[in-house]
């Protein structure tokens, strides 16, 4: 009998399927450093005749920190020019590396089951995930041994927790999580709010030891419609947003990108760049100094647009919101505190979404426009380190998560 393996992940994966030769922005062109595990590399070192297996591998050189294999150069000298892949094309699927064979696939072993979601890097799931109206929905589903090894290619995190109690209690806490952020009578950053106490009292109880009850009862309490009602009206009027920290903190984060010479000269991303300024009417005076007053005015003079904004893509916001807290596996992401790691998270999406109002206002709101953003903003905060860099050197200087808040989230 075949072994079946248990999958909870959203529904959009199992109806995915790669546009092949049809992509618009085929995986195997992008600048990316593709790397060839250590017994992909053995398969393609025993190809017959040797001078073909030699061929082969000159084109990738070892990288001895990382430990890995890595292409020298783009587009991958295999893709073929009908938009293929052409070692899977001679010699069958199982030629595939582990990057190639899982991507747009990202995986985590959760002990009794696994969870499975696809990156916003690809554009076909890109547009499946964040242009659906509905909220997104789960699933539990069984999947065969074969599809679940990809020929024993699956690429697992190894960010869980030891024991399968702690691995079902994050799953309780994820589920809890996104049904706060899936809460549509509470606008955006309500939610986000919301999510902040949350991870507070959470944190709170990890603290304390790993108290199953506690956080069981946590979740519950955050997902009954009696807290909704009662609770969380409270926790948002104790919020006081100010704007002169959010444009501050905001100002500092932009020459992560506007000081990377890539971006620079990319067209497509220096739209986005030129939006912002244009957006928050950026300008330097004859001393190459900009006014912060300023560009705080400027922004506190676009609240009704930012308002009419975040009512028409509410559902695009949510929908990246969810996608990013699952698939990236927040509060644990980056620190063992979940605050510390869910200001990241605040932090990142409040760049998205400055970038995304400011294209917006720009004409630059079609569904390619999007699609593009999307891409290059989930390229630079999963490859880029500029960005990574000043968030964290930002959270050393600041380490007070609900000063945090207040910097980020309007009630």
């Amino acid at each position: 009998m075949m072994s079946k393996y248990l999958y909870f992940q959203p529904e959009y994966v199992s109806k995915f399927k790669c546009a092949g030769s049809k992509c618009t922005n085929n995986c195997c062109c992008r600048p990316w450093a593709i790397d060839l595990d250590k017994a992909t590399y053995k398969k393609y070192s025993r190809i017959k005749p040797k001078e073909k297996a030699k061929e082969i591998l000159s084109h990738f050189e070892f990288n001895a920190e990382k430990d890995k294999y890595f292409l020298k150069e783009r587009p991958c000298p295999f893709f073929t020019a009908e938009g293929l892949c052409g070692m899977q094309r001679e010699y069958g699927e199982s030629f595939l590396s582990v990057t190639c064979a899982t991507y747009p696939r990202n995986t985590y072993d959760f002990g009794k089951f696994f969870e499975r979601s696809l990156t916003l890097t690809c554009p076909v799931a890109a547009e499946m995930i964040l242009f659906n109206r509905e909220p997104m929905m789960f699933e539990f589903v069984e999947v065969s041994a074969k599809v679940h090894s990809n020929n024993g290619k699956i690429d697992i995190s190894t960010k869980m927790p030891n024991s399968d109690i702690a691995k079902e209690l994050m799953l309780e806490v994820q589920i809890a999580m996104i049904s706060i952020l899936q809460e549509r009578m509470l606008t955006i950053d309500q939610r986000l709010i919301t999510l902040c106490f949350f991870t507070d009292k959470l944190e709170e109880i990890y603290s304390q030891g790993l108290d199953e009850n506690k956080v069981m009862q946590l979740t519950a309490a955050y997902k009954s419609e009696e807290f909704l009602t009662e609770q969380v009206p409270l926790m948002i009027q104790s919020v006081s947003f100010d704007a002169k920290k959010f444009i501050t903190l905001m100002m500092e984060l932009f020459e992560a990108f506007y000081n990377d010479k890539e971006i620079k000269f990319v067209q497509d991303y220096q739209r986005f760049l030129n939006s912002v300024v244009n957006t928050l009417q950026i300008k330097s005076d004859s001393n190459n100094q900009v006014s912060l007053s300023e560009i705080v005015a400027n922004y506190e003079q676009l609240a009704d647009a930012r308002k009419d904004f975040l009512d028409k893509y509410s559902t695009f916001l949510e929908n990246y919101l969810v996608h990013e807290l699952f698939y990236t596996l927040y509060p644990w992401h980056y620190h063992r505190r979940p605050t510390r790691s869910l200001s990241v998270f605040l932090i990142t999406y409040k760049v998205f979404e400055l970038f995304m109002f400011s294209a917006t206002q720009n004409n630059l709101s079609s569904k390619n426009d999007l699609l593009i953003l999307v891409d290059w903003y989930t390229n630079q905060i999963d490859h880029g380190e500029r960005l990574k860099e000043k968030i964290f050197k930002y959270l050393e200087d600041n380490k007070d998560f609900f000063v945090l808040m207040e910097s980020l989230l309007e009630k």
